[in-house]
């Protein structure tokens, strides 16, 4: 995998900076994977600021560079603001499972916060049913994005650090400052799961099933409406052909 790949953290690494500089902030990671019936659809990266952290932050337009993350073939949407929370977001269309699981590797660095994502879909004349199954750990804390020298600035190698000293002067842990969530929206199902930075291992496993039966019979019932109208129509002609010859026969004269 290219190395660049664990850079797509940056909009989350940026916001652990600013919460253990600004241990008053709340930042939110949201992960949403939607997939349609046809079995393409969207990932999107979001990264929630509430107004104390968007106030250290600054203008996210001038902090926020994203040139590789639309070289990857994400779109990266302006900053905006809802219920309180600044949110940037950014999307990545797939039109299919395969391609869906491209853009899902490209979510995580080494130590996480997602393992073995992937989607999978398996269709038969009667349904198609759509899974996503994996893992997400944060259990690696800041580590998880991937960058040694923040990794190293932070703490989060265990060498003390800007974590340290924040969790010692509030007297809890980072990452209690630090909501993570992956929604994954189905045909048919959807599902949330959350957790705060360090938390341990929790299984992603969202399935659904879209049952072709009634569109199965409906195309037959089309179908045989389309026959049998042919065949009625064809009778018809017959019969009126038959009409015609009987009509020409008596009209010759008897010899």
């Amino acid at each position: 995998m290219p190395a660049r790949i664990p850079r797509l953290l940056r909009l989350a690494a940026l916001a652990v900076v600013v919460i253990v500089v600004a241990a008053a902030c709340r930042v939110q990671l949201d992960t949403t994977v939607t997939v349609r019936p046809d079995g393409s659809g969207t990932v999107t990266q979001a990264v929630g600021f509430d107004a104390a952290a968007l106030a250290r932050v600054g203008d996210l337009r001038q902090q926020l560079h994203v040139a590789d993350l639309e070289a990857a073939g994400w779109t990266v949407d302006d900053p905006v603001t809802e219920d309180g929370t600044t949110w940037v977001r950014a999307h990545h269309p797939f039109a299919n499972a395969d391609e869906a699981n491209v853009v899902l590797g490209q979510l995580s660095g080494p130590n996480g916060p997602y393992e073995n994502l992937a989607v999978t879909r398996t269709s038969s004349i009667f349904s198609t049913t759509t899974k996503l199954t994996g893992t997400m750990d944060l259990s690696a804390g800041v580590a998880m994005f991937g960058d040694p020298q923040l990794t190293q600035t932070l703490g989060g190698d265990g060498s003390g650090g800007l974590v340290a000293k924040i969790e010692a002067e509030e007297g809890r842990p980072v990452g209690e400052m630090v909501d993570v969530a992956m929604t994954v929206d189905l045909p048919g199902a959807t599902d949330t799961v959350s957790g705060a930075l360090g938390s341990g291992p929790q299984a992603i496993k969202v399935s659904s099933s879209e049952n072709h039966l009634f569109s199965l019979a409906w195309k037959l019932l089309v179908v045989a409406l389309v026959v049998l109208t042919a065949v009625v129509v064809g009778l018809r002609i017959r019969a009126r052909r038959l009409r015609t010859k009987r009509m020409m026969r008596s009209r010759l004269p008897r010899r």
